[in-house]
């Protein structure tokens, strides 16, 4: 029953973020489209963050792989590769004159 309410809500959570694009298109005042878009996302991250721990620790595994697969794919490298690939120091003497 935990799992099948972990799932549930994960498709609910992904059902709310993609009807954001939607929105947008709709006849509605700009004040009342920001409104529903902030609400949505408001409700698709709390439905998301519900579902996590319902999952387990396998989906948190699951999309932390998920997560470095994309930065790999996309080419996003992290600080400290920057780093290793950076020109070594130079030392520069100075001349007191």
């Amino acid at each position: 029953m935990r799992k099948l309410l972990g799932y549930v809500l994960l498709a609910i959570s992904c059902l709310a973020w993609l009807t954001v694009p939607i929105i947008p298109f709709l006849s509605l005042s700009a004040v009342e489209k920001a409104s529903w878009v902030g609400g949505i996302i408001i409700f698709a991250e709390i439905a998301w963050w519900l579902a996590m721990p319902l999952l387990g620790k396998e989906i948190i595994a699951w999309c932390k792989s998920a997560w470095q697969w994309c930065k790999r794919v996309l080419g996003f490298r992290s600080a400290e590769s920057l780093v290793d690939d950076a020109p070594a120091a130079v030392a520069v003497k100075v001349v007191k004159e």
